[in-house]
């Protein structure tokens, strides 16, 4: 009993004389349909607290039992409950409970008294398929509470296919048997064979499930074995009870039969267990099951998206799949592998088959399941590499991105120069900055790149199309990270031009241009016999862009050695190719210096190249505002003796709506006296104009007074003149002008160059004194020849870009080259004009006759294009 109270003992009374102390006593009525062998008394608190119990008491044939319970240390109150067992020879032997009466409540009182219990069969709460036992769950001897056939005392089947009596045992197993006709259950599969190799997709052979009982011999026992196929090595994996793998597979091994065969079919490859199980059995079979690849249909490429530098070379992870994508080999002519965008050769991006890029692709080469090939690219973009397995329509695909590597290379977009005007802006010049394979590739922001001409050239260069001030380049400069972007540029020095981009890095790219000079030269000769000729204008230097005469203007010096002013007065003009210069007669040569000054913008120049003596002043064809513009003039003419009919006084008029521009002489004029005129604007110049008085007739000098002030660096004076008598004494005809260089309010005329003057022979000067724009350099100097010398010359103080530099004196006879002369002997024009030259700094004056000195108001006008 335990713990329990084994002070209280049971006793069996005679119903009469039991009066000691506190008793009751308990009359169990046992139902005859219980099924028991023992009873058992519980004596419990009201709460059901065990507190003690009868030792198990065999069963009275009467079906009562009367027992008596004493207080002593029990409680006052107390609940009796009878309890049944069954099962065993003796009560000691009864293991199984099977039921209890219900519990009746007891007070203790002095004296005895009776209490009624009644043990009455199991209810359906502990005897649910009512078979008159407890649910083995609850303790009772059913094994099987939901099936009555199923009880202790059930008939036995001896075919082993169940077990009824719940004793465990069954068939021959089962003493109940003993002597009968029986079987032996099975107790274990066994799986054949034991190692089973499939190709994905296929079905297997055949695999056989048997029964056998537990001496190892083969079961035909007479009821079916469920079976449950499985494996746990991969997905996809079906069983089938044909070789095809169509039907469903076998669910048990038939009564009376040892075996049953299946198939199975996969397709994820792998090695596993395969098992076989049965819910009558607790051991499972089980084999080795290894499911290899089928043949290649598919490809995949597994190396992840890449970054690397151009001529880099990389692997390209690739992965062979049969059908149900499992690893499996393959053949590289079973697949096209493509590159996109299209490489335009294989140095550009290709496939190779070795770690160095050096060998083509094997189209032939058996590889494994998992493969490399190696992908080399030298063009920075990013690539996508595909790959199809032939029949297929999807390929699959990779990318990778190639990054240049650092810059090494510097070239221009386009090799070709361009053809401008000085101080014109370019085109756009792409600068391309690169690395060794061409791929746009940054400088570094400390490599910086210098820009420079040859020949040294005035020039400018600009971020950008349009030549934008704000965008202007200083030199070195940082490309900011650019490295296919537009330049532009202007180039002031004429003639062709080398534009060069250097660094360090990157080397040197070189673009040759051709640059329009401003001023065009050249010279050129009218031989003994002729009249006229035409200079070519086109020339190495001068290159051959014909000239825009709308913004151009010539300016020449003529030189001869004549006397007669049929021969040595010429008359020049501009064409778009050509200078053409005449005269009236053909005696002699005469030697022509000629400069076409032309600017891209600022210039504005009317012609009016063949104007008649004898004709009305003409009207410019633009009427222009006069205080913006001067007059170039020649003039050819008859006559053998120099004089009043061979100088006029140029002047240009506005009135109203007209400008006009007329030559006036002394005396009448002939018909085959014929001027050319052309009327020059800059855009920001100052013009002023105006006709002296007569020369005097006892001083070489006659000033002219009250101009406003003017910038002597920008400023020179033009002048004609008329003469009113004629002959061999040139020094009184020939005459120069200049600004004062002391006071530049004033003018000053002269004539003789130092030779006595004794007669008014001039009656009327017109000058023009011009200031010329903003940025424009005047350098005047009195270059002075003296007698039986040719030639002259000074030093400018500042040196000067020839290629847009106009020489040219302030006198214009013969062009525009003459100056004031001593000599006196004869009418030589010779004598005093000259033709002037640049070399360097030196500024020189050449003339034909050297006779006399004479010197030359000479100027150097280099313009800001």
């Amino acid at each position: 009993m335990g713990p329990m109270n084994r002070a209280v003992l049971f006793l069996f009374l005679a119903l009469a004389g039991c009066n000691r102390g506190e008793a009751v006593q308990a009359i169990i009525q046992i139902d005859p349909a219980l099924k028991a062998s023992c009873v058992v008394l519980e004596v419990r608190t009201p709460e059901g607290e065990l507190r003690t119990e009868s030792a198990p008491l065999l069963r009275p044939e009467d079906q009562e039992l009367q027992l008596a319970v004493f207080r002593k240390d029990l409680p006052a109150d107390v609940h009796l409950q009878a309890r049944a067992l069954w099962g065993g020879a003796t009560c000691e032997d009864s293991p199984f409970y099977n039921g209890r009466s219900e519990p009746v409540a007891v007070q203790f009182k002095p004296g005895s008294q009776d209490v009624r219990l009644t043990l009455s069969p199991p209810s359906a709460a502990e005897d649910e398929d009512r078979d008159g036992f407890v649910a083995a769950e609850l303790g009772g001897a059913d094994c099987d509470d939901k099936e009555a056939k199923r009880q202790p005392q059930a008939q036995e089947v001896c075919d082993a296919s169940d077990d009824l009596n719940c004793n465990g045992q069954r068939g021959c197993d089962d003493s109940a048997c003993s002597g009968k006709q029986c079987s032996r259950a099975p107790t274990s599969l066994v799986l054949n064979p034991k190692e089973l190799t499939t190709i994905a997709g296929q079905c297997s052979a055949q695999v056989t499930v048997e029964r056998r009982e537990s001496d190892g011999k083969l079961s035909l026992a007479g009821f079916p074995t469920p079976i449950t196929l499985a494996s746990t090595f991969g997905p996809g994996v079906t069983f089938h009870s044909d070789p095809t793998c169509t039907s469903s597979p076998p669910s048990a091994i038939a009564a009376g039969k040892s075996s049953v065969t299946f198939f199975v079919r996969s397709t994820t490859i792998g090695t596993g267990p395969l098992s076989a199980s049965s819910s009558a059995l607790s051991q499972q079979a089980t084999l080795t099951h290894t499911l290899r690849p089928g043949p290649a249909k598919t490809i995949a490429l597994t190396s992840p998206n890449t970054t690397s530098q151009a001529g880099d070379c990389s692997p390209v992870s690739l992965e062979w799949r049969d059908e149900f994508d499992n690893l499996t080999t393959g053949t590289l002519s079973n697949i096209s592998l493509s590159i996109s965008p299209t490489p335009a050769n294989t140095a550009e991006a290709a496939l190779y088959q070795d770690a160095g890029c050096t060998q083509a692709l094997n189209l032939g080469a058996q590889l494994p399941a998992v493969s490399s090939l190696y992908f080399r690219g030298t063009r920075a973009t990013t690539f996508t590499l595909a790959a199809k397995f032939n029949g297929t329509s999807q390929p699959v695909q990779e990318v990778r991105t190639v990054k240049p590597l650092p810059a090494s290379k510097l070239s221009f977009s386009s090799s070709a120069g361009q053809t401008l005007m000085a101080g014109e802006c370019s085109a756009s010049v792409n600068l391309r900055i690169t690395d060794k394979y061409d791929n746009p590739s940054p400088l570094p922001s400390d490599q910086l790149l210098s820009l420079s001409t040859t020949p040294a050239a005035s020039f400018e260069a600009f971020w950008g199309a349009g030549c934008e001030g704000s965008k202007k380049l200083t030199t070195p400069f940082d490309t900011m990270g650019t490295t296919d972007g537009p330049m532009s540029f202007k180039i002031k020095t004429g003639g062709p031009v080398e534009l060069k981009l250097s660094g360090t890095a990157v080397g040197e790219a070189k673009q040759t241009h051709t640059i329009v000079p401003v001023v065009r030269r050249g010279s050129c000769r009218i031989d003994n016999g002729k009249k006229e000729e035409n200079c070519p204008i086109s020339s190495p230097s001068n290159t051959t862009v014909p000239v825009t005469l709308s913004r151009s203007f010539l300016v020449f010096q003529a030189t001869t050695t004549n006397e007669e002013p049929i021969n040595s007065f010429l008359r020049c003009s501009l064409g778009t190719s050509t200078v053409t210069c005449k005269r009236n007669g053909n005696t002699g040569a005469a030697t022509i210096d000629w400069q076409v000054v032309e600017l891209h913008q600022g210039l504005f120049v009317q012609h009016l190249p063949s104007v008649s003596c004898t004709q009305a002043p003409p009207r410019v064809p633009t009427t222009v505002d006069i205080s913006k513009n001067f007059v170039l003039f020649s003039s050819s003419q008859d006559g053998s003796v120099l004089g009043y009919n061979d100088f006029p006084s140029v002047k240009l008029t506005s009135s109203g709506d007209n400008t006009n521009v007329s030559g006036f002489l002394f005396d009448a004029c002939a018909g085959n006296h014929v001027f050319s005129f052309q009327v020059v604007q800059f855009t920001g110049s100052d013009v002023q104009r105006g006709l002296s008085g007569a020369m005097p007739s006892n001083s070489g000098t006659l000033p002219v007074t009250g101009l406003p002030t003017t910038d002597l660096t920008r400023s020179i004076v033009l002048s004609t003149w008329q003469v009113s008598n004629e002959g061999q004494d040139i020094y009184k005809r020939m005459v120069r002008g200049e600004i004062d260089q002391s006071n530049t309010t004033q003018l000053l005329f002269r004539r003789g160059d130092g030779t006595a003057i004794t007669t008014a022979d001039i009656p009327q000067v017109s000058w023009e004194r011009i200031t010329f724009p903003t940025g424009t350099l005047v350098q005047t100097h009195v270059l002075r020849v003296n007698d039986t010398n040719a030639s002259a010359s000074a030093t400018l103080a500042a040196s000067v870009d020839a290629t847009r530099t106009l020489l040219l004196t302030s006198s214009q006879s013969g062009g525009q080259g003459a100056g004031e002369t001593s000599y006196g002997a004869n009418d030589i024009l010779g004598v005093a004009t000259g033709r002037l030259s640049l070399n360097g700094s030196q500024l020189s004056v050449t003339r034909d006759a050297s006779n006399g000195t004479t010197s030359w108001t000479a100027y150097a006008i280099q313009f800001e294009p």
